[in-house]
């Protein structure tokens, strides 16, 4: 390699540098490669993952960021993500000076006022970060993420079921619907919208629940169409996934006909602190836990005897708010627990839906909602 040739130069503030790769460690393995690119008047960090490509910007020092970007000399070059996240942290606060050696193997120098790092580097491509695509909607960065919030709970912890580690994200017909499911509880939420614009999405777990993390809270979220990816990006920021070849399931048909439906209520305040109560006594995991519901005239009772506590009996009487007739459900404390703490705020009582002791139920309260928690009962024989 000729001396001179591949040569990068930068002075950056180690925290601006740092917060931007704490993003990226969300989603890089410490084996996987990272790409410094300098360009202009902007520092591109690039990172490729099994199944996420993730892209940062740090431009020169602006009115509301004190990023100390000075570019000397511009290349482009990879390092090892994991050594080079771990080198910026031990790296003292302040004024970093990072620079490639032009040594037999090239080498990335990172030096701050009292000590000098160095790791092993190689020359590579520019990858263009930030390419446009065909945008299908523009949301702001809180809602999006309260929104998310709503739903994510659902979403399926099993690995061997990827089409259920993502949120469903879709417009039609000037509808938003927003929904995860792991098959044994759903949330849904449906709201009309003027956005006109059509999409189909699923939206990775680690993007859905952090939305705020990486894009902050005040941004504007883009969200773009590549010829096989989708693309979320906001002022800084991007990231990208492979598009999905299967459809999700159509979840409507499992929302029984709510004329049919029968609703329990009970106070909210003391279900939940039984709840609560159940799952720490239970030793069967959170997806193991069964209780049994036994409606009756004006009281509930909740009973865990023979249901898999090896230790504990439980039994505690509440009465209802109003009177049905008599059925028993077996349910997962965890899902409904989980359902009424995504209820809407000022919730005082919550409801029960249900249709029979096999079919999905409904988790709800007094105060009207766009989301919808549905739930399935554990058979028991």
């Amino acid at each position: 390699m000729e001396v001179g040739t591949y040569q990068m130069k930068i002075i950056i503030n180690q925290q601006s540098l740092l917060a931007a790769l704490n993003k990226m460690n969300a989603f890089l393995r410490s084996s996987e490669m990272l790409t410094l690119s300098t360009k202009s008047t902007s520092l591109y960090l690039f990172g490729k993952s099994i199944s996420t490509n993730i892209s940062s910007e740090i431009k020169l020092t602006t009115k509301t960021e004190e990023t100390g970007l000075e570019i000397i000399e511009k290349s482009t070059i990879q390092v090892n993500f994991g050594a080079f996240i771990k080198a910026i942290r031990e790296s003292e606060r302040g004024m970093l000076e990072i620079k490639t050696s032009n040594a037999e193997d090239l080498r990335l120098v990172i030096s701050s006022s009292e000590f000098e790092i160095d790791i092993f580097a190689k020359n590579t491509e520019y990858h263009p970060g930030f390419v446009q695509g065909k945008k299908v909607g523009k949301f702001e960065s809180e809602s999006l993420s309260k929104l998310f919030k709503e739903v994510t709970y659902s979403i399926s912890k099993l690995q061997s079921r990827p089409l259920f580690n993502h949120v469903h994200f879709k417009l039609k017909d000037n509808q938003l619907l927003i929904e995860a499911t792991d098959a044994r509880c759903m949330a849904r939420y449906a709201a009309e919208t003027s956005q006109q614009t059509e999409f189909d999405l699923l939206i990775p777990e680690i993007v859905s629940k952090n939305i705020n993390k990486f894009f902050g809270k005040e941004g504007v979220i883009t969200i773009e169409l590549h010829d096989t990816e989708i693309c979320i990006k906001s002022k800084g920021m991007s990231i990208e996934w492979e598009l999905y070849d299967k459809e999700y399931p159509d979840t409507q048909r499992l929302i029984p006909d709510r004329q049919e439906m029968i609703s329990y209520e009970i106070n909210a305040k003391s279900f939940k602190t039984a709840l609560r109560r159940m799952i720490k006594l239970s030793d069967g995991g959170d997806d193991n836990t069964t209780i049994r519901l036994e409606f009756s005239g004006n009281t509930v009772q909740l009973i865990t005897d023979n249901l898999g506590f090896s230790l504990f009996n439980y039994h505690q009487e509440l009465p209802l708010l109003s009177e049905g007739k008599k059925i028993t459900l077996g349910v997962n404390p965890n899902y409904i627990l989980n359902a009424i703490n995504h209820l809407p705020k000022g919730s005082e009582v919550v409801k029960l839906v249900v249709l029979s002791e096999v079919r999905p139920f409904i988790v709800e309260s007094e105060i009207s909602s766009n989301t919808l928690h549905l739930a399935t009962p554990i058979r028991m024989n």
